[in-house]
């Protein structure tokens, strides 16, 4: 049996090469081929599994590992063709790993190897797509990973996706000159608190409607719209407790504090998942949702930020990847 493994070398400020170099012997060890993929500048890991997937033939599996973290998964996702064909590893060695820690995942990735090489599907998982009407042009390029189809952008998603004040935190923190710095000395998710701290003072608050499955509901002052596919984002923060990335739905998470002293109450109980109590925090859950906002808000993927957009639409793909793990 084969495996594919795909690396990006300059994940975690270098840590990830460093992890999988220390792993890769056990990997070998085990049963099965291992042929190893490092991603470039030029092709980054969403190219390497466009290549790797583009020309499978029908009914033909092949057996991916990702190594990195939410964002490499993320970028593999939107590169692999023929979902239904591939059976999924991940080996979380990267920045941010909240996929990981919503699926329990062994911390000792030895043995995470060892499970990913025996080469069977433990379980599948939902993936969320999502569509982007009248993008603008502030970060996004046409080439970036996504499908275009003349101005709508579609991406997928594996653990949330988020319109606001998520998103502008993960623009900021991939724009701070300080999250090199800070990823070194292993503080990565500090830069992300340091931009909460000051983007909440500037964040626009706008009006948001929501199309839940039919069903309209309009929020005023909206700080935060996420929805989830597993219960951590933003490393560590469980917005949405009861979230199940195998029941076919998106959890909701919507915020509105009517002030900045309410948000920075209501902030840290976002770790455990006890925010939810607040009444300012309302929870839902759908299979196809459609926002529209006020005004243009960065919108993220699994934490990617690729562009503001003022309207978007969420679901489930009915095609789920199965997972080796």
């Amino acid at each position: 049996m084969k495996f594919h493994a795909v690396v990006n070398p300059v994940g975690a400020s270098g840590r990830t090469l460093k992890k999988f170099n220390e792993i890769l012997p056990v990997m070998q060890a085990q049963e099965g081929e291992v042929e190893v993929h490092y991603s470039t500048k030029e092709t980054g890991i969403g190219g390497v599994c466009r290549q790797l997937t583009k020309d499978l033939l029908p009914g033909e599996i092949i057996n991916l590992i990702i190594v990195g973290g939410d964002g490499s998964l993320n970028d593999a996702l939107n590169g692999i063709e023929h979902l239904e064909q591939v059976h999924l590893g991940l080996l979380p060695a990267g920045s941010g790993n909240d996929l990981a820690k919503g699926l329990g995942l062994d911390d000792d990735l030895a043995d995470l190897a060892k499970e990913i090489m025996q080469g069977k599907v433990k379980r599948t998982m939902d993936i969320g797509e999502i569509t982007y009407y009248n993008t603008s042009e502030e970060l996004v390029a046409k080439d970036r990973l996504g499908r275009w189809e003349e101005d709508t952008l579609t991406r997928r998603f594996h653990d949330s996706t988020g319109m606001g004040f998520d998103a502008a935190i993960c623009q900021a923190a991939d724009a701070s000159r300080f999250k090199k710095v800070l990823n070194k000395l292993h503080l990565g998710k500090l830069i992300y608190i340091l931009c909460a701290i000051r983007l909440v003072f500037s964040a626009k608050r706008p009006t948001l409607s929501v199309i839940n499955d039919g069903r309209e509901t309009k929020y005023d002052g909206t700080l935060l719209f996420v929805a989830m596919n597993n219960p951590y984002e933003g490393g560590g923060f469980k917005f949405c407790p009861d979230a199940d990335n195998n029941d076919g739905l998106l959890d909701l998470c919507i915020a509105t504090p009517k002030s900045n002293a309410a948000f920075f109450k209501i902030f840290p109980s976002g770790y455990d998942g006890s925010h939810v109590k607040f009444p300012v925090i309302q929870m839902d859950r759908g299979a196809d949702i459609h926002v529209k906002s006020s005004a243009p808000q960065w919108v993220h993927t699994d934490g990617e930020v690729v562009c503001k957009s003022d309207e978007i639409s969420i679901r489930i793909l009915k095609e789920k990847i199965s997972l080796l793990f």
